[in-house]
């Protein structure tokens, strides 16, 4: 799979979809079926299901027997529908999903390395701010405790 990078500015239509990217769609392995996920905080994430199944193998040890982890099972997994493009390549964003990450309307598809992130744009740029090239190097190498 490519990396993937960058971002697109993107809307969803009046009958709440959206196209995922070209540039990103085209990265993803061919016929491999993609997921919304709920993964990080304040957004919506796009994975192949080879990346999503490699996210959710720890939890092919989990003992049923553990209440909490049980718990964590169930609420990571309901977290998480498949992608269903109509003929024209428009995937409806389930309401839970709009909600979860506010969007509206206007939205900033990033590309996360092996997978990708659906913002309200709104909410993107609340989240990235003013945050230099810079600042994000120094921040990434301090916390691998690595120089810059």
């Amino acid at each position: 799979m490519k990396l993937l990078s960058g971002k697109v500015a993107h809307q969803l239509d009046a009958k709440n979809r959206i196209r995922i990217p070209a540039k990103y769609k085209n990265a993803f392995p061919t016929g491999e079926p993609l997921y919304y996920v709920e993964y990080a905080p304040a957004c919506i994430s796009v994975m192949p299901e080879s990346v999503l199944n490699s996210r959710l193998a720890s939890f092919d040890e989990v003992n049923p027997g553990d209440p909490e982890m049980m718990n964590a099972k169930r609420r990571i997994l309901c977290s998480i529908e498949e992608v269903v493009e109509d003929g024209q390549g428009r995937a409806q964003l389930p309401k839970s999903f709009r909600e979860y990450a506010s969007i509206e309307k206007d939205v900033i598809t990033v590309g996360m390395g092996d997978y990708v992130e659906i913002w309200a744009q709104d909410r993107f740029e609340r989240a990235v701010g003013d945050m230099t090239i810079q600042q994000a190097n120094a921040l990434a190498y301090k916390k691998k405790g690595a120089e810059y």
